[in-house]
Parts: structure tokens; C-alpha cells; sequence
């Protein structure tokens, strides 16, 4: 009896739950990435080329990690066995990096944002709960990684907000990026907090005669042409 009546009391529940303002909020829909649908839906085309499908998928600036679930439930619905490279301080802006906003940029600290509330750890036991297994965290400065021994790059959002880490990530990743791979760079806006990217990627792509790819309404992306 129990199993017949308890389904419709729970829909009853439900019912007068979301009819109820301050109950209902849990309820309400929200959008929750800090990326665009457009970001999204670029990163899922890099990651179904044919042609880049020998080369790393990474995300450069993880934060809480919610698109990192995107992707990664991405790659678990396409049956994609690779793994997600997820590469963060954890602990927020480098000092070297928040003194070049406040030196050359004409930044206040207090115009950045704070993310240093991040632990790898935590990212990593909360990816596995979710029944993730396929993602490597490198807790550390993106400007120092050694790209080489990562390996080709098939797809990167890079997502690190200032000048001088953006710089660098394209600098050092363009030469192991694969012919049709591609990264995409968030928060290519002029006239926001964070638009250090912007002026990292303009560079970027002027130094290599690449076109200025809008994506998503405040992204941009930069593909290795194939050969």
C-alpha cells in the first residue's frame, strides 16, 4: 500500500513546495557555469575532432570546478576515455601577477576577484564521489607548467582572468597545440576586471597573424591551423 500511495504524496510535496517562495528556492532554475553556452558548445567541438583525438584535454582556472563536471560528463556521454587535465593554484592570484595588473594595467587589488578558496584535494574527492575517475589535477602555477611533458593538446579553456597568466599559458601550449586543435580564452571583454585576457590573447593572435575569434558573447579562440 505504502509503495502505491508514496509516490503521489511525494508529488504532493513537490507541488506545494514550489508554489511556496522562500521553500521553493532550491527549486528555482539557475544557470550555474561561469562560462557561456557558446564556451560550452566550443570546447565540445574541439573535443570531438576526428583529427586531435591523440591530444590532451585540459582546463586552465578551475575554481569551484563546475565546468570541470561539464566536461567531464561530456566525456563520459561520447565515451571518450580520456582524461581531463585540471590545473589550478588553488590559492588565487600569484603576487607576481596581481602586482603586473596594479604596475602596467592601472588595476586596484581590490578589483580582482578572490579565488583562493580552492583545494585540490577537495576538487578531487568531490569529482570522484561523482563518479569521475578520469581527470588529473597539477596544483600550481599555470605560467609554470611544463607543457612538453603534457604532451599534444587537443582542447583548453583557458579561464585565468589577467594578463600576464593568460600571456604565458598561450605562449608556452601554442607549440604543443595539434593542427585543428584549438583554446578557447574566457573573458575577452574590453573594459571589465578582467580583461587582461583580452589584451593577452589580441597579442597573441597579432603576433601570429591569427583571426579574432569571438565565442559566446565574452570568449575568444585561438585553432592551430591544420597542416
Amino acid at each position: 500500500m505504502l509503495d502505491l500511495y508514496f509516490p503521489r504524496l511525494m508529488a504532493a510535496v513537490k507541488r506545494v513546495a514550489y508554489r511556496l517562495p522562500i521553500v521553493r528556492i532550491p527549486l528555482r532554475p539557475t544557470y550555474p557555469y561561469w562560462v557561456t553556452p557558446g564556451t560550452l558548445a566550443a570546447m565540445v567541438r574541439l573535443i570531438g575532432r576526428e583529427g586531435t583525438r591523440g591530444g590532451s584535454i585540459i582546463e586552465v582556472g578551475v575554481g569551484r570546478g563546475i565546468t570541470s563536471v561539464f566536461l567531464l560528463e561530456h566525456l563520459k556521454a561520447i565515451g571518450d576515455p580520456r582524461s581531463l587535465i585540471l590545473i589550478d593554484t588553488f590559492t588565487g592570484f600569484t603576487e607576481t601577477d596581481i602586482s603586473y595588473e596594479v604596475r602596467n594595467r592601472d588595476r586596484r587589488r581590490n578589483d580582482l576577484s578572490d579565488f583562493s578558496y580552492g583545494n585540490p584535494d577537495i576538487l578531487r574527492g568531490d569529482l570522484n564521489r561523482l563518479g569521475y575517475n578520469n581527470h588529473q589535477i597539477i596544483a600550481g602555477d599555470c605560467a609554470c607548467v611544463d607543457w612538453a611533458e603534457i604532451g599534444p593538446i587537443a582542447a583548453m579553456l583557458l579561464d585565468v582572468d589577467l594578463y600576464s597568466p593568460t600571456r604565458a599559458v598561450l605562449e608556452g601550449a601554442w607549440p604543443h597545440l595539434l593542427p585543428g586543435g584549438g583554446i578557447v580564452v574566457d573573458d575577452c571583454i574590453a573594459n571589465h576586471w578582467a580583461d587582461g585576457s583580452l589584451e593577452a590573447y589580441d597579442q597573441f593572435i597579432s603576433a601570429w597573424n591569427l583571426p579574432f575569434a569571438p565565442v559566446g558573447g565574452k570568449a575568444a579562440m585561438i585553432e592551430k591551423p591544420l597542416l
